[in-house]
This record gives C-alpha cells, sequence and structure tokens, in this order.
C-alpha cells in the first residue's frame, strides 16, 4: 500500500477509534490493529504518537472548516441566517468530537497538536470576516468555538444537569452573536 494510502487509513481508522471508544483510545497499537499493520510501520508514517494525534487533528480541524466554510458562504449569499452558522458549528464540533479530542490533547500536554485545531479557528475568523468589516468577529469566533468545545465535550450532560434542553446552548450563542456584531 503506498504511504499516502497506508497514511489516510491510519487516520481514517484513528477517526473512527475517536468516535467509538473515545481519545484514550487513540493509540499507535489500537490504530495499527484496525489497518492491518504493525505499531513501526506507524512510526514511520506518523514518528509518533503525537504525530498520529496531530494528524487525526489535521483531518478533523479540515472537515470541521469545510462544514463551517460551507454555512459561512450560505450566509454571505442570503441562503442561511445566524443560527444555521451556528448550528453547523456546533454539529461539526459533535459529530467530530472535538472537543474530547481538544481536551485529551491538553491534558495529555501534546501542546503541538493542537496546531492544526489553532490554525483551522484562525481561517474560520478570517472566512467570518468579511473584507472592511469592523465588527468584532475575533470575540464572536472566539465564543463560538468554546461554547461549540465545551458543547461537544459535555453539553447534553450539563443541558441536563441545569433543566435545559441540549440546544439552549446554540440559543446562547446567536444571542451572543447578535449581541455582538448585530443581526445581519
Amino acid at each position: 500500500m503506498p504511504q499516502a494510502e497506508s497514511r489516510a487509513a491510519a487516520v481514517a481508522a484513528a477517526r473512527a477509534l475517536l468516535r467509538e471508544e473515545g481519545a484514550a483510545a487513540v493509540t499507535l497499537k489500537a490504530v495499527a490493529a484496525r489497518v492491518g499493520r504493525t505499531h513501526a510501520n506507524l512510526l514511520h508514517h506518523f514518528g509518533s504518537a503525537a504525530g498520529l494525534h496531530r494528524a487525526l487533528a489535521e483531518s478533523i480541524a479540515a472537515t470541521v472548516a469545510a462544514s463551517i466554510g460551507e454555512a459561512i458562504g450560505k450566509r454571505r449569499r442570503g441562503e442561511a441566517d445566524v443560527r444555521h452558522v451556528v448550528d453547523a458549528m456546533f454539529d461539526a464540533f459533535r459529530g467530530e468530537q472535538v472537543g474530547e479530542l481538544i481536551g485529551w490533547i491538553a491534558l495529555t500536554r501534546q501542546r503541538e497538536a493542537l496546531a492544526p485545531v489553532t490554525d483551522t479557528v484562525a481561517a474560520i475568523l478570517a472566512d467570518f470576516r468579511a473584507d472592511g468589516d469592523k465588527r468584532a468577529m475575533d470575540q464572536v469566533i472566539l465564543g463560538l468555538v468554546l461554547l461549540a468545545i465545551g458543547d461537544s465535550l459535555v453539553g447534553p450532560e450539563i443541558a441536563a444537569a441545569t433543566g435545559d434542553d441540549p440546544s439552549a446552548v446554540r440559543d446562547i450563542a446567536v444571542a451572543q452573536v447578535r449581541a455582538l456584531v448585530g443581526d445581519d
């Protein structure tokens, strides 16, 4: 199997493990077993467990960025409202288990593996901010990303503890956007 295909298969297996068993299950040994490779083979492709985690973060960040970028494009064309963009962000973060991945990377002190995520946040901000726009889009993105991370990590549980519907945090996010930049 060519190197690019082998790396892609390993990253896909890591994503499946993340979804099925959580971030702690994403080990070189577990991924190697999923793709029928050896631990040494994965070390060759990624250099270390941190390298695998970074590749996983890059893959997830690309998926999330594409989803949010599509929603922003629809908003700009007048095909969607602020809630659509918020829903796209929260759905992408929850669907890709971004909160768990970020939390796990941070707790295991692999901060360098967060680079794809932080680069994606910067790209989303650049995409979100139209040329010449003086509104506080940096604060909008900061708030949305942190709310979406928390929601993807423990949103349903915290909503249940407060007696709120899990979508309440999305309502809060929409209100935050409107308070910071207006209704358009």
